[in-house]
């Protein structure tokens, strides 16, 4: 989801952005990933202000963000998703966490693609 997401992300943005602009928000994006491998902790974070200040500026882009990693990288970055949508990935979490099964497979199931 998060690799899609950075693969995708270039096409969106130079749509609105000009591509100074384009670039320093990729290298931002990429070095939280990198943290993500080495140092879960550091690129949570990292991952978490990234996606809060990018939606924060350029809430036409909200549509390209996938709602996983609002999840995913909670904190303030869970005031973009509704309440309903936070009920559903809770259930799906609760669900990994008891049956042992894929995210994928329980999102599946939950939200019915």
């Amino acid at each position: 989801m998060l690799a899609e997401f950075t693969e995708n992300l270039p096409k969106a943005l130079a749509e609105v952005v000009k591509e100074e602009q384009q670039k320093e928000l990729m290298d931002n994006l990429h070095q939280a990933c990198a943290e993500l491998d080495s140092n879960q902790a550091d690129g949570w974070h990292l991952g978490q202000n990234w996606l809060f200040s990018f939606i924060g500026n350029h809430p036409q882009l909200t549509p390209v963000v996938p709602r996983d990693l609002l999840w995913f990288f909670g904190g303030d970055c869970l005031h973009f998703l509704t309440d309903e949508e936070i009920d559903r990935f809770q259930v799906i979490e609760d669900r990994v966490a008891e049956e042992g099964t894929s995210w994928a497979d329980v999102r599946r199931q939950v939200l019915n693609h």
